[in-house]
């Protein structure tokens, strides 16, 4: 039988666009979504021969690799927790270890696609890095600037009261400064925790 203390197999993560990644299971389970997904009392699901596959129909291979690559060096390296008010003003001053800001560094696009893939695999130590890399983009910025980076769009009268209705935190709140517990991007791509955001707007 294959004990939740096992961490010596391996399993397979498959993206939106069909390609798997292999990934050792004890990296792997920083994901919620993968630990509630693998039956790891079944020891019939599993040999070298038939890993356990996690499918992950939201996030694209490109993103998805780079997620891998947070699950593997997190295991060796943990990523020091980010406080919150945060510590500095830059990426720089907030996080310490080197390897976790270059991880970051990357095209926009591929930063909140990083942001939609933690927070659908419920990773919450890449959710919290690249919400604080996110953060350190808006920093500054005028509303609107922050409509257009996000590319949220304008929504009518009718649809700001729907949103204010269905979500506790609808995006707008974030426009006007009042502070709550999430930014909802109400096309529903992005997610952001405000406990990371509220002290960099």
């Amino acid at each position: 039988m294959i004990s939740e203390d096992d961490d010596s197999y391996m399993i397979n993560l498959k993206s939106k666009d069909g390609v798997v990644f292999e990934i050792q299971s004890s990296a792997a389970k920083i994901s919620v979504l993968v630990v509630t997904t693998i039956d790891l009392d079944d020891e019939d699901e599993y040999n070298e021969d038939r890993k356990p596959t996690v499918e992950i129909p939201k996030v694209e291979s490109t993103c998805l690799s780079k997620v891998v690559d947070f699950c593997n060096h997190y295991m060796k390296e943990p990523l020091r927790p980010i406080k919150t008010p945060l510590e500095g003003n830059s990426l720089e001053e907030v996080v310490t270890q080197e390897w976790y800001r270059n991880f970051v560094s990357v095209e926009q696009s591929l930063l909140f696609q990083l942001v939609q893939a933690a927070n659908f695999m419920e990773i919450q130590p890449l959710l919290d890095l690249a919400c604080l890399q996110v953060s350190t983009i808006l920093m500054g910025k005028s509303a609107e600037e922050i409509r257009v980076i996000l590319n949220i769009p304008r929504m009518t009268a009718e649809e700001e009261a729907k949103a204010r209705r269905e979500h506790r935190s609808p995006m707008l709140d974030f426009f006007n400064k009042n502070y709550s517990e999430t930014l909802f991007a109400t096309n529903a791509t992005l997610i952001f925790p405000m406990k990371v955001l509220r002290a960099c707007v």
